[in-house]
């Protein structure tokens, strides 16, 4: 069975070490990029299985390149990792295409939240997070968890 291919986005590059560090063992990352619209092209030039990316980048924010990302890359799942908890920001991510939403700092582990979200966002097709299935319930009823609280959305 072939790895799965993942592109990291994030303005941060010891963020983008991180990551890369974390989930090479067990998934194939194909590039790392600092800003939305470098986002976009690599995403076009790498044809990831999975973009693994932030909010709050230059040039082109990470919902403004993931609505992009969802037209011309159809197949590429989109993956949000952010430190923004807030239900607008999370909606609005979901409404832009993202397949799933990772909080920055939460209880669960790096890997195992994103091992947890793959399954989800590439085997069985749902939005998601990490608590459930995001596109099954409406916005009133989904929860995230974060830190040992768990919040409403």
């Amino acid at each position: 069975m072939e790895r799965l291919r993942i592109l990291l986005a994030d303005d941060r590059p010891q963020i983008l070490s991180l990551l890369q560090m974390v989930l090479e063992p067990d998934y194939t990352v194909v590039g790392t990029v600092e800003d939305g619209q470098s986002l976009i092209a690599a995403a076009q030039a790498l044809r990831p299985d999975l973009v693994l990316t932030d909010l709050d980048m230059p040039i082109l924010s990470g919902i403004e390149a993931t609505r992009e990302l969802r037209t011309l890359l159809p197949d590429c799942r989109v993956v949000v990792f952010s430190a923004h908890d807030e239900p607008d920001v999370m909606a609005a991510a979901f409404a832009a295409g993202a397949s799933g939403y990772l909080i920055k700092g939460s209880s669960q582990s790096l890997l195992s939240s994103i091992r947890t979200i793959v399954q989800h966002v590439c085997h069985q097709g749902d939005n998601f997070l990490p608590d459930g299935p995001a596109s099954a319930p409406p916005r009133s009823e989904r929860r995230v968890q974060r830190g040992s609280v768990q919040r409403q959305l």
